[in-house]
């Protein structure tokens, strides 16, 4: 791997078989969420791969939520790839593109708080992101007993740019999720 030409690039339309691919045989793991075609397919611009000597390597997507907050979602790298700086890799990308674009937070939900922790990122409450809570969460199989752990990474801001919309205040309590239930050991789906 010391000799391999690594690259990361937006996604492609072919590589919308091999993000889901990877990213449900890590969920089969138990080491992420998975995800449905039509999922990635619909969100396949958000997308970055990771390619080592041109093969699909791995992938990660920024979620933009608000104006002042995106998410990293999907991130995962082939088992064969990790501990290579790739999921680094990955994670460099987002944040060079949250960057551009002027977004001043980042979060995920993860069960590799570690990984998350060495490229920045710091536990939350998931109180803290009402713009997850009620877009996706509320959807999920695992809402009232959530065993993901919520981050996020403050990101340098241009002064010049400020969010349209402050985060909206919830006028209502969230339910009580319990953060660690059946939390789950394992690998790294995106290796560092």
């Amino acid at each position: 791997m010391a000799d391999a030409a690594v690259t990361v690039r937006p996604a492609r339309v072919a590589d919308a078989e091999p993000i889901l691919q990877l990213v449900n045989e890590l969920a089969i793991r138990q080491v992420m969420l998975p995800r449905s075609p039509a999922s990635v397919v619909e969100r396949l611009r958000d997308f970055w791969i990771a390619e080592v000597d041109g093969a699909f390597a791995g992938c990660g997507a920024l979620a933009i939520t608000w104006t002042d907050i995106a998410e990293v979602r999907s991130l995962a790298v082939h088992p064969d790839h990790q501990r290579h700086g790739i999921g680094r890799r990955l994670v460099d990308a987002l944040v060079a593109e949250a960057e551009q674009l002027g977004v001043p937070k980042l979060f995920a939900f993860t069960y590799v708080p570690e990984f998350f922790t060495r490229v920045g990122f710091a536990r939350t409450e998931h109180e803290q992101l009402p713009h997850k809570v009620f877009n996706d969460c509320m959807h999920c199989p695992k809402f009232l007993a959530c065993d993901e752990i919520a981050m996020t990474r403050e990101l340098a801001q241009d002064p010049g740019i400020s969010p349209l919309f402050g985060t909206p205040q919830r006028s209502f309590p969230l339910p009580r999720c319990t953060p660690g239930f059946g939390q789950r050991e394992g690998g790294l789906p995106a290796g560092d």
